[in-house]
């Protein structure tokens, strides 16, 4: 296949993975049956329990009907020292594979965070093995809901942490590394990708690239504005109808 085709296939996967989350979460909150076998397990106070294996798995499901091969916690090329006590292979997510090579990692996270740095460590090694690995990268985050600024304190620490292992000195080769975030109540999704190259090293990289504008209130999405270098997709759980702009 070519690389267009090949591109095309994946944004497809993650559009499908988006539209399986939406549906899954609000037949999960509506106690009616799923579309699929995955289910959102309760809590002990009924609530409905949120990571990112739910994304995993869907997106996993999704795969076999696509033509990427792929492994699970694959081992990473590079070696890391994360405890600062020797360099050692990480493990990634899921890599996808085409004609038997690496094609794409992906990483998959869940849940709000912050700008302090302790809160940041979980995000902050697997941005390092996205960058320095040499294949393209993709951030996979899912939301319950869109609490306050919760898809802006996650995109400025995605930037932030992009920024700190650009710019520390370690050679990485050009690569693109996307970030996508899938909320699950107000059921819309962002993405952006990025160009790793030189300008990956200037201080000023990132500054000017703005998120789009969400408003909602109440469990509701109101207005998805798109903004320049970004996808976003919305889906109405009334009319089972997803909306892409």
């Amino acid at each position: 296949m070519t690389q267009n085709t090949l591109e095309h296939e994946f944004a497809t996967l993650v559009a499908d993975t988006d539209l399986l989350l939406w549906k899954s979460y609000h037949a999960a909150i509506h106690h009616v049956a799923s579309p699929c076998q995955l289910l959102f397990p309760l809590k002990s106070d009924r609530t409905v329990r949120v990571s990112e294996q739910e994304a995993k798995q869907l997106f996993i499901k999704r795969l076999h009907t696509s033509p990427f091969c792929y492994s699970v916690e694959t081992p990473t090329l590079r070696k890391y020292s994360p405890s600062k006590k020797g360099e050692r292979s990480a493990m990634t997510d899921l890599t996808l594979y085409s004609a038997g090579e690496r094609f794409l990692n992906i990483e998959f996270k869940a849940g709000n965070t912050s700008k302090h740095r302790e809160n940041r460590k979980h995000i902050s090694k697997d941005i390092e093995k996205l960058v320095l690995e040499h294949v393209d990268g993709f951030w996979f985050h899912i939301l319950e809901r869109a609490n306050g600024n919760g898809i802006e304190t996650i995109w400025q620490t995605i930037r932030h942490e992009l920024k700190t292992v650009t710019q520390s000195g370690r050679q990485f080769n050009t690569k693109r590394i996307t970030f996508h975030c899938c909320v699950l109540q107000e059921a819309y999704s962002v993405e952006t990708t990025l160009v790793l190259n030189d300008d990956a090293y200037r201080p000023d990289w990132l500054t000017n690239l703005m998120r789009p504008n969400i408003d909602v209130s109440r469990g509701k999405l109101n207005a998805l504005h798109k903004a320049e270098g970004w996808i976003v997709r919305s889906y109405q759980p009334s009319t089972d109808q997803i909306e892409g702009f």
